[in-house]
């Protein structure tokens, strides 16, 4: 008894809080990350609490009101992500979840709640008994799962069978490679609004078995929603809300590619999962890589305050001309995770696997920044004339994307080399060119879209086909499914 009345009016109840924000996350990422890599992150934690127990002890005067200070902003800290998301679920608090409002607003929080622990002469013993006592309650909660239950198919099956997806285990499973180049204009929009003819760089992929989708377009002109809605086979569900400007559909699109059924079917039939792209999946963190942070705890940590403001500060400061030196920083970094998820790709092909892969290679190309001109010669980043901004990157993205046909099609030939042409390559992009969308409304959504697969079944691929339907298709040829077609449309 006296151990548990220790327990209970502890005022470290916040190392209490750092271990049930890691048990938590192992939970629900459970045989995904090496204890080791949890063991060293604990550590880091604890010693972050540690220098904020000690710093408020000495301005609150008192190691109760210190550990409740702590536990209170690791918790904000901690679970920043699940409080943004929170926000941006409800219509009313959306627009507050961005983070140039959210970050100022969690930091208010922090500074009030202090102010009045530092005025309070309340008794705290209460409190700090009942938060102690939720924490004993969640963290056994949490190990009684962990240990005593095999790692579950959570909501997966039920998300397929509601879309009428079947498992297929008599059917072959070849490897299926997604390559999607970032904002890649189609050969309609370059002739139209580049006069540029890419009829080329199609004709070579025809010659290495490729089939092109002729008119092909995407649904929506922006990646998130684009991904969002291919992964998972169906238009999102945005509240009628119009795409641009809108932080509930961004929640929407990111939630929808966390958990989308595309995976879920890879996963069902046996696939292992690889993902060399810009978007964490709930049990597959992206292959961009960004951090000091081993990989996998990524799946826990990239919920935490610094996660998300780490990733998106240098592009705000960027975007509001505060950080003109960090543009070539981040440059380079597009460049160097391009580079790198290409070479990881090839490595995975080339290695003998007991599984059939299912590899998402996002890369941000011709994506700003236009890194290349069409000769391979890398770009410094310079500060662009305002006055001829928009032709300056006119002319930069045409030539980006004629150095990305170069290196994608080096890539490809050296993909199909890896898995002797035995492996589904689908190559195109998630959108066109943004900015052609200035002079025509839908020019935007002309994007690119070819398909490889061994046995040349290319009937389903018709010649208008969107990115919607890219799925329902190649799980209707490979995989026996009788996923009707949806209509092919834009949403702006």
């Amino acid at each position: 008894m006296a151990r548990l009345k220790a327990l209970l009016t502890t005022n470290w109840h916040f190392v209490g809080v750092v271990i049930f924000f890691l048990v938590h996350g192992y939970s629900e990422h459970r045989g995904l990350i090496p204890f080791s890599d949890g063991l060293v992150t604990c550590a880091q934690l604890t010693a972050v609490g540690l220098l904020i127990f000690g710093i408020s002890r000495w301005v609150l005067r008192g190691s109760q009101k210190a550990g409740l200070f702590t536990s209170f902003v690791l918790v904000l800290i901690l679970f920043f992500g699940a409080w943004q998301d929170a926000f941006a679920s409800l219509h009313f608090l959306a627009g507050l979840s961005r983070l140039q409002y959210f970050v100022p607003l969690v930091v208010l929080t922090m500074v009030l709640f202090g102010l009045w622990l530092k005025r309070t002469n309340a008794k705290l013993d209460r409190t700090i008994r009942f938060i102690n006592l939720l924490l004993i309650i969640y963290l056994a909660i949490d190990l009684f799962f962990l240990i005593a239950t095999a790692p579950h198919k959570d909501k997966a099956d039920s998300s397929l069978a509601a879309s009428h997806i079947t498992p297929c285990d008599t059917c072959a499973k070849p490897s299926v490679y997604l390559v999607v180049l970032d904002a890649y204009f189609g050969r309609e929009g370059m002739k139209e609004f580049f006069q540029y003819d890419n009829t080329a760089f199609e004709d070579t992929l025809r010659q290495k078995g490729f089939h092109v989708v002729g008119h092909s377009r995407s649904n929506y002109a922006a990646t998130i929603y684009s991904m969002g809605s291919m992964l998972n086979m169906d238009y999102l569900n945005l509240d009628g809300r119009p795409v641009i400007d809108n932080h509930f559909g961004y929640a929407a699109g990111m939630a929808a590619i966390r958990d989308n059924r595309v995976c879920q079917y890879f996963g069902q039939l046996g696939y292992t999962i690889v993902n060399h792209s810009i978007f964490d999946f709930r049990h597959v963190p992206a292959g961009y890589e960004e951090g000091l942070l081993p990989e996998n705890i990524r799946l826990i940590t990239q919920q935490t305050m610094y996660s998300r403001i780490s990733k998106n500060l240098p592009v705000f400061m960027i975007r509001q001309g505060w950080a003109p030196g960090w543009q070539r920083e981040l440059d380079d970094n597009f460049v160097k995770n391009n580079e790198s998820m290409m070479a990881r790709t090839l490595e995975v092909s080339a290695r003998k696997q007991e599984r059939p892969v299912f590899t998402y290679l996002h890369l941000m190309m011709p994506h700003e920044p236009f890194a290349f001109d069409s000769m391979g010669v890398r770009r410094t980043a310079t500060t662009r004339d305002k006055k001829n901004y928009a032709k300056q990157r006119d002319a930069e993205f045409l030539q980006y994307q004629v150095y990305a046909n170069k290196r994608i099609n080096a890539f490809i030939t050296q993909l199909q080399a890896n898995t002797q042409g035995k492996a589904v390559i689908i190559l195109m992009s998630d959108h066109g060119y943004i900015q052609a969308a200035g002079p025509y409304p839908d020019m935007s959504f002309i994007n690119f879209n070819s398909v490889y697969l061994p046995n040349g079944q290319y009937e389903g691929w018709h010649d208008s086909l969107s990115n919607v339907n890219q799925f329902r298709v190649l799980f209707n040829t490979l995989y026996g499914q009788q996923l009707p077609l949806l209509k092919d449309s834009i949403v702006r």
